[in-house]
């Protein structure tokens, strides 16, 4: 599966006048330009790599802790690694040492946002926007700041006013990889979820990302603690991707992404006496681009899913719909849910109450306070209702996916990237206040 997480992967920039100075000298200074090199060598890897890259940039720092270059190579280690928060102290230092450094004002904003500094953050990326002089900037990365304004504007408004629920992260389940795609059992028995922690079947990476490929875990609730978190064995996993998406009412039957044909799609697996079958690609819904999450209704009359479908979405991925035909035994033709759902960014993790009535969906769009946000929405008198952002402390500055509600409406799972957890995305449970509507199945 794409990884759903917003990526910050940044070219570095250099100044190649003052490494040449220092490969020509000796003693410190060549040390300071060696750490830099495989610094800069480790960091171009990507993903697990990243880690090398930081302690050869730290090295360097050590002999030179007033070097601003390197407290940015520093913060972008950190922003495209497990915490991404931790970026904001070389970012601030760095903008003190340097302000007339092209890109640190808007790196800085963007960090100051990823920890709810909202005000900071604004004034940051005002402060590039001048410097910038209007003119484009050729990584297309930071000519956003008037968006991420807008996004500040947001959290500092939905923060303001926490709605009356507790998040925290689920004891015993995450990694320090990335840990997301929970699918509790109706009881809260049985805990499935997407990992890229090592040991995953196969054991292979991601050439790009250099990330373990995904596989489905499973872990149980024994008293007050979950068990430690296994792989389920094939058929259900392979050696390629395997991620969860969604789960039958009863927990016999499963939707999964599975590497397919084209970059990926929808399969379902069914278990019997305890054992996952195969998972078998869900025909009608699946095209030649990537299909990466989807929901089935209680009445197995719908199944809404998130697609990169060009010209039929509305920019990036939407959210379709697709109805059974029983005549054909198969799926009807794919219907996008259109404006009201869909904005010209990403949706992702949708999630549909029993009554199939109101659907729960992750957008980069319509009033996200950074990342990906939980939004629900309802269907009445024959159109989608606005997208209500599920508000602080549910949604964050950064990503929050893939929730999902257990059936008495007062908890509920998701996936975050935010301070205090494991590193990368970690599961997240919330428990609510006032429970939210599920509706009942149809």
């Amino acid at each position: 599966m794409k990884m759903h997480r917003t990526t910050l992967f940044l070219s570095l920039f250099l100044l190649p006048a003052m490494l040449l100075q220092a490969q020509d000298g000796s003693g410190p200074d060549k040390e300071f330009a060696d750490a830099v090199k495989r610094g800069d060598k480790a960091y171009d890897g990507g993903g697990l790599d990243i880690d090398q890259a930081l302690v050869a940039y730290e090295q360097a720092l050590a002999l030179q802790p007033e070097n601003a270059e390197v407290l940015v190579k520093i913060g972008l280690c950190h922003l495209n690694g497990a915490q991404r928060h931790e970026s904001l102290t070389y970012f601030r230092k760095a903008a003190e040492l340097a302000p007339d450094m092209p890109r640190v004002h808007f790196l800085l904003g963007f960090a100051l946002q990823l920890n709810g500094e909202w005000d900071a953050a604004i004034t940051a990326f005002e402060e590039h926007k001048q410097r910038s002089l209007g003119i484009p900037d050729p990584e297309p990365m930071y000519n956003r700041a008037d968006r991420y304004i807008a996004e500040c504007r947001n959290g500092r408004s939905l923060s303001a006013s926490p709605i009356p629920a507790e998040v925290a992260l689920v004891p015993g389940i995450n990694s320090a990889h990335a840990d997301y795609g929970p699918l509790p059992t109706a009881d809260g028995s049985t805990l499935y979820f997407t990992s890229r922690r090592a040991g995953t079947t196969g054991g292979k990476r991601n050439k790009v990302t250099n990330e373990y490929f995904e596989d489905i875990y499973a872990s149980t609730l024994e008293g007050d603690k979950w068990t430690a978190p296994a792989p389920l064995p094939e058929p259900l996993n392979s050696k390629g991707n395997d991620a969860t998406l969604g789960l039958s009412a009863d927990g016999s039957t499963m939707l999964v992404f599975r590497d397919g044909p084209g970059m990926g799609d929808i399969h379902r697996s069914t278990q019997v006496n305890g054992v996952w079958g195969a998972p078998e690609p869900l025909e009608g819904l699946n095209t030649k681009l990537q299909e990466s999450s989807a929901w089935t209704t209680a009445d197995g009359q719908w199944t809404y899913f998130v697609s990169d479908r060009g010209e039929e979405g509305l920019g990036g991925q939407d959210i379709f719909r697709s109805r059974w035909i029983a005549e054909t035994n198969s799926w009807g033709p794919a219907e996008n849910l259109g404006p009201d759902v869909n904005s010209s960014y990403d949706e992702e993790g949708v999630f549909v109450t029993p009554d199939g009535n109101t659907i729960y969906f992750s957008s980069k769009g319509h009033t996200t306070m950074g990342g990906y946000d939980i939004f629900r929405s309802t269907f009445t008198d024959g159109r989608w209702s606005r997208p209500e952002n599920l508000g602080w402390p549910i949604n964050s500055a950064d990503d929050d996916l893939f929730f999902v509600l257990m059936p008495d409406g007062s908890t509920g799972y998701f996936c975050s990237v935010r301070p205090g957890g494991l590193g990368m995305d970690d599961i997240y449970r919330v428990e609510f206040t006032a429970p939210q509507h599920l509706g009942q199945a149809r």
